[in-house]
């Protein structure tokens, strides 16, 4: 037998298999997952600012994408005395609504880690 007689030979032995196989499979078992819809992270801060607090605006470089803004907010956020937090990753600016009392040094901490590096404006 020659070498393509050979080839076409196993090509239609797997194909005769793989149909096999597709024909007696049983029905499809899985089912793709839902997810919750993403947070929407919002740029700016929205409302009137409660007495007692203060709006804190930070640079921050190493912002690139979406999945920045939703590190730095969720950062800002597990702050405690934070109420609300904006991440505008265009402009690479974050805005806390944040006690009076607590230190810029406090938020700047929390907006300080891996490849993020934060400044009080």
């Amino acid at each position: 037998m020659s070498r393509n007689a050979l080839g076409i030979l196993v090509l239609l032995a797997a194909g005769g298999a793989l149909g096999t196989v597709a024909v007696l499979a049983r029905e499809r078992s899985y089912v793709v997952p839902e997810h919750e819809r993403p947070l929407s992270i919002p740029l700016v801060l929205s409302g009137a600012v409660p007495s007692g607090y203060a709006v804190r605006t930070f640079d921050v470089e190493g912002i690139c994408c979406q999945g920045c803004s939703s590190k730095l907010h969720g950062a800002l956020l597990a702050v405690e005395g934070v109420r609300e937090a904006a991440v505008d990753p265009l402009t690479a600016v974050v805005m806390a609504l944040a006690p009076l009392d607590m230190p810029d040094a406090r938020l700047e901490a929390a907006l300080t880690f891996d490849k993020y590096s934060a400044k009080a404006r």
